[in-house]
């Protein structure tokens, strides 16, 4: 019961917050509105202080303040300390506060071990220099290092200095060695241009193409958000969707807190705020602060509360509609679009039996023919098309694969009219003794390399350009088996439908027959994971968790911790805050920028690893499991960053002397913090990998590779082919968006007036993404389809962390900001600990009921649409894909076992020219003519002269309006007047005519109103 009370005490929040705070603050700001300082002659003191304490008026009308009791910020020169604690420190706790000190407190104050009591000032100042354990009489001068740093010429230095200097050296000359690298490969002799040519065109054929009457790609400026695009399927209309959402929101919040932040920067007190209690300009600012500023600084804490408790609830509010919009646009476009998703059921139960015999003797039926002929005797009748088998292929993949490469090979060869099937061999290498790195990267066999290999041509080989086809090249597979389970094709959506309502009878009177519509395409369907179980997938699963754990500790031990190490080893003491100021602070965040993008792509690769060892079924499971361990484990590495920036804060604790209880009363450490919070977010988290990111996948996978082909006459062209081929689009930006917008979101639990800032970064960071992700999926990406809303799904309830990070926030302003505000001078207000029992409380509350209002409530505002009627033939006209040549095992049967002529050809991107229409194998698609692509430069250039020209028509047109407006002039001022001169003209005879008809009408009008009466 007590758990449900404070759970609805949470949920209202928001609401309470506003009238509690404002009393407070009116309350505070009429005290300090009513309180005037008392003039002390020249030592007078300013009032810049916080809300009166009981004892303080007392003491501000004296000239000597009394030990350990905080002051406001007297004058320069005048005098408030006592002999027996003539130091003054500022209070970390309070803003423009001091305190008067001993001079043993001040040199062996265990919160700032390396300050100093300068006697000139009467100050208590902090040492200057990094690692230094005590100074000399100047701040700027050290006595003695600490333990672990050497003293040379003033300053000191860590030990382990060398160790990365060598480090560093060896990186160097690696890049060196990489950079000379590319340029000998770039002015390497072109010997094998027609691979090359070969690869470029394999490329643009497997990109996203526009199929109608001519294949070309999308144009650049194609509206994905709103535009369905069919090769992409529903789930990438979906994420982009998505993508913009998250820019909007941003951009939302960023506008929110920029008005917050414009309404208090003509506060004074803002310069103090942005300042670190230790910084030399802090005490000018609070000399020059007075009670209305102090009185602003409480209104801009709970302006900043006011404005968290806003941006939380529109972003729970908006965070739902968004996902009934989702879920909407999916049914409505899903029900728009009739894919092959429409048209199959797949049915599980059947028994596992083999290939058959090697060659099919005559009459004998084979498995596909007893199958359809199964449905078409049950009720189904003859509105099943045909069957499409999963079999086993856990054992054979890869030779499955090596026989539909062939084929390819071989047709590709027919199609482009080649004589070479294979490739030269390579001239010998200087150094034969060292591993063919180049080789491996091009994926070249060593025997395509032996010196004096014979190249093969089409003379070669057999005379008929079909002989190589038939059941000998398949006879290692006659053990190979079904999984039991059958994709059944329907010609119209309405069978399907019928058929998923009607009960099928037993298989041969033994085996039950289990029917479930799987709600995909087949380009999605992952033929390995019907041989696999649940038991095993769960075994995968579990191995892949425990190899992830292992990489990450790796990396950390190995690369992340020396770093991180070697940084805290001078970081983590005093005297590190003008160091982090200056060039060394920007290199430093920078590199550790580069290391969270290389850990970032090694998680990425890791999680893809784990989620395709799994074998699912479709690519839609196998993304989503993906994206999830993929933002679980970045979040995690996001963790041990914040840790490392936690100690990398110890330094400057020491500086300023700053505790828990200053951490949440001081409004100037928090933005002191939040400084930190930014320097490791932006750019090293939330921009640089995406501005590297084009530079990896354009650069690297293209030109490289092109050098390297194009140099070595011992690649293929079908190796070639492979190796441009452009990388799959992935749905792995769900998981980067979610965790930057958690990143951000903990800014909320401090107090900045720059957070806007942080969100206008953050707006940058998702435009960068916006535009990359658009470009990269028309022109860098091989046709992917994502054809359910799975993904999308999982990111509605990813979407409850950024959600709960603003609600635990919230609950930390409301709690410590009250606390702040209620009593500066208390000193309780940390010995509960209460308030972060209320920010987990807030944050479970958020996740429960967000959770249970994406399950429950939502699915009740999407309706079902019903879907146009098409048949199976009018859509595999257009779908270069379907149920049978997305199979490799039964185009492999079509080639080999069956020698349909022509056969299924196995469906990959770049290979559409290859299929040919056969009604008797219900083939139904050929490809028509492809139209070259432009370069992106090309795009650029070609469009802006379009514009030129254009504006030059515009331009041109204007000035022959200009030339003839004095003849247009004359000629509309002769019309005018002649019109009125015709006017005048015919004013008596109209008049007249007039009079007639008034005269001639009177009678008439008055019969008939007699008549009436």
């Amino acid at each position: 019961m007590i758990f449900f009370q404070k759970l609805f005490f949470l949920l209202l929040l928001p609401l309470a917050v506003v009238p509690h705070a404002r009393a407070v603050v009116v309350r505070d700001n009429r005290a300090l509105k009513n309180w005037k300082p008392k003039k002390v002659g020249r030592g007078a003191l300013k009032g810049a202080g916080a809300p009166i304490v009981e004892g303080e008026d007392a003491m501000l009308g004296k000239k000597e303040a009394t030990c350990s009791e905080s002051f406001p910020a007297p004058e320069r020169g005048s005098r408030v300390c006592p002999s027996q604690c003539r130091f003054m420190r500022y209070d970390p706790h309070l803003v423009c506060r001091y305190r008067c000190v001993t001079e043993a407190q001040c040199v062996s104050n265990p919160d700032m071990p390396s300050s100093i009591a300068d006697l000139e000032s009467g100050m208590c100042t902090l040492c200057k220099v990094s690692g230094c354990e005590k100074c000399a009489a100047s701040a700027n001068k050290c006595l003695t290092c600490k333990a672990g740093f050497d003293f040379i010429e003033g300053a000191c230095l860590p030990h382990s200095r060398w160790g990365w200097r060598i480090v560093y050296a060896v990186l160097g000359v690696l890049l060196v060695a990489v950079l000379v690298w590319l340029i000998q490969l770039a002015w390497r002799p072109v010997v094998n241009q027609e691979a090359l040519d070969a690869a470029v065109l394999h490329r643009s054929l497997s990109k996203t193409l526009h199929d109608e009457e001519r294949r070309r790609p999308y144009p650049l400026h194609t509206n994905v958000c709103t535009e369905f695009i069919p090769e992409g399927g529903t789930g990438v209309l979906l994420h982009f969707r998505f993508e913009h959402a998250a820019l909007h929101w941003t951009f939302f919040v960023a506008v929110v807190m920029g008005c917050v932040a414009l309404m208090h920067n003509r506060f004074q007190v803002v310069e103090v705020v942005q300042l670190a209690p230790s910084h030399e300009e802090v005490y000018e600012s609070c000399m020059a602060l007075d009670v209305e500023d102090q009185a602003d600084l409480n209104t801009m804490r709970m302006h900043f509360l006011y404005a968290t408790a806003f941006v939380y609830v529109a972003s729970f509010v908006g965070v739902l509609l968004f996902a009934i919009s989702q879920r909407r646009t999916f049914v409505e476009t899903d029900a728009r679009a009739a894919t092959m998703n429409d048209f199959a059921l797949f049915c599980s139960g059947f028994p596992h039996e083999t290939w058959g015999p090697v060659e099919p003797q005559e009459g004998e039926v084979g498995l596909e023919d007893e199958y359809t002929q199964f449905f078409r005797d049950s009720p189904w009748g003859d509105s099943v098309l045909g069957v499409s088998i999963a079999w086993d292929m856990k054992e054979n993949e890869e030779d499955v694969y090596a026989v539909l490469d062939d084929a390819i090979a071989r047709m590709e060869a027919d199609h482009r009219g080649d004589k070479h099937i294979e490739a030269r061999p390579s001239p010998p290498r200087s150094c034969p003794c060292l591993p063919d790195v180049e080789g491996q990267l091009l994926g070249v066999k060593q025997a395509e390399r032996l010196e004096g290999e014979k190249v093969r041509t089409k003379s070669d080989e057999e005379s008929t350009p079909q002989s190589w086809r038939g059941p000998a090249a398949v006879k290692g597979f006659t053990d190979m088996q079904t999984t039991g389970g059958i994709f059944v094709i329907f010609h119209t959506q309405d069978d399907m439908l019928r058929a998923l309502e009607t009960p099928l009878p037993k298989f041969r009177g033994t085996h039950d027959i289990c029917i479930r519509h799987m709600g995909c395409e087949p380009a999605t369907i992952l033929w390995d994971g019907f041989s696999v179980t649940h038991t095993q997938r769960l075994f995968q699963f579990a191995k892949g968790i425990c190899e992830l754990i292992v990489l990450m500790v790796a990396w950390a031990v190995f690369f992340w911790g020396p770093y991180t190490y070697y940084v805290l080893s001078w970081t983590k003491v005093a005297g590190s805050t003008k160091v982090m100021e200056g060039l060394t602070g920007m290199i430093q965040t920078t590199v550790l920028g580069l290391l969270i993008t290389v850990g970032n792509q090694m998680v990425y690769t890791a999680c893809g690893s784990i989620a395709r060892r799994c074998r699912f079924t479709t690519t839609d499971s196998r993304d989503k499991l993906s994206v999830s361990l993929y933002t679980f484990a970045v979040s995690l590495n996001i963790f041990l960053d914040l840790a490392l920036l936690t100690y990398m804060a110890h330094g400057f604790q020491q500086d300023s002397g700053m505790d828990e209880e200053a951490l949440v009363r001081n409004p100037s450490m928090q933005h002191a913090l939040f400084v930190q919070l930014v320097a490791y977010i932006y750019p090293g988290t939330i921009l640089l990998p995406f501005l590297l990111e084009p530079l990896a996948m354009c650069f690297v996978n293209f030109y490289i590779f092109s050098w390297l082909i194009r140099s070595r006459p011992d690649v293929t062209k079908l190796q070639a082919e492979k190796c441009l081929e452009c990388a799959p689009f992935d749905l792995n930006r769900y998981g980067d968006i979610i965790v930057n917008m958690v990143l951000c979101n903990l800014i909320f639990f401090l107090t900045s007036v720059k957070i806007w800032w942080m969100f206008a970064q953050l707006v940058t960071s998702c435009v960068v993404i916006c535009a990359w992700d658009q470009y990269r999926f028309l022109r860098e990406c091989k046709r992917t389809e994502f054809a359910t809303n799975k993904m999308d799904v999982c990111a509605q309830y990813l979407t409850i962390f950024p959600c709960a990070v603003l609600a635990g926030g919230l609950a930390f302003k409301y709690q410590g900001g009250q606390a702040m505000v209620k009593g500066w001078g208390r000193d309780t207000f940390l010995h509960e600990r209460s308030e972060w029992l209320y920010v987990a409380e807030a944050m479970l509350a958020h996740v429960v009921v967000h959770s249970l209002l994406l399950y429950f409530v939502v699915p009740l505002f999407v309706r079902q649409v019903d879907p146009q009627p098409c048949t199976y033939v009018e859509v595999a006209e257009k779908s270069s894909c379907n149920w049978f040549n997305a199979n490799p095992v039964h185009c492999m049967r079509s080639l080999h076992y069956y020698c349909h002529d022509p056969p299924h050809i196995i469906d990959l991107p770049g290979r559409a020219h290859l299929h040919k229409v056969n009604h008797d194998i219900h083939a139904y698609y050929e490809a028509p003519d492809f139209e070259e692509e432009e370069s992106f430069l090309s795009q650029v250039f070609s469009k802006a002269s379009e514009s030129f020209e254009e504006a030059k028509i515009m331009m041109h047109d204007a000035k022959l309006r200009v030339a003839s407006f004095p003849h247009r002039a004359k000629e509309e001022v002769a019309r005018v007047s002649n019109e009125t001169i015709a006017r005048v003209a015919s004013f008596p005879r109209n008049a007249s005519e007039a009079m007639r008809s008034s005269t001639g009408s009177s009678p008439a009008s008055t019969s008939r109103s007699s008549r009436a009466g």
